[in-house]
């Protein structure tokens, strides 16, 4: 039962989230935030676990990406931390994986449709079609 509440508010989380993403082009701080909170939580009920550093990677390696481009928002790399922490490593990479596949075939369908190289697409919508996804498998 308490698992389940746990998929239910990190849903809710991404999907706060995506909403933020897709209308403002932005992830609140107030959001980010809430995050730190979920994850602090989590720890502080679960316990800390040394395969949840795995569950980092793919967390840091966006907000690395971010600071080496500026096509990707350092947000989105702090929200796939959170969802990494609180998820654990296992299912992390499996949506990080699904998330990229996903954004892969959207930007193909947008780039047939338009053939715009300058198209800003919000990550968000798709980690949180990813984690649905995972939750449903």
């Amino acid at each position: 039962m308490l698992e389940m509440l746990e998929k239910v508010i990190l849903a809710g989380y991404l999907l706060a989230g995506s909403w933020c993403d897709i209308r403002k082009r932005a992830v609140p701080l107030l959001l980010l935030g809430l995050g730190g909170v979920l994850v602090f939580a989590d720890i502080l009920f679960r316990g800390w676990e040394s395969g949840r550093v795995t569950a980092l990677l793919p967390g840091i390696l966006l907000v690395l990406l971010s600071k080496a481009t500026k096509g990707i928002g350092a947000a989105d790399g702090i929200v796939l931390f959170c969802v990494g922490v609180i998820s654990r490593s296992k299912s992390i990479l499996f949506i990080f994986g699904i998330s990229l596949i996903y954004i892969f075939f959207y930007s193909m369908i947008l780039f047939i449709r338009k053939r715009n190289y300058d198209i800003q697409i919000p990550y968000l919508p798709f980690l949180l079609a990813a984690y649905i996804t995972v939750w449903i498998l």
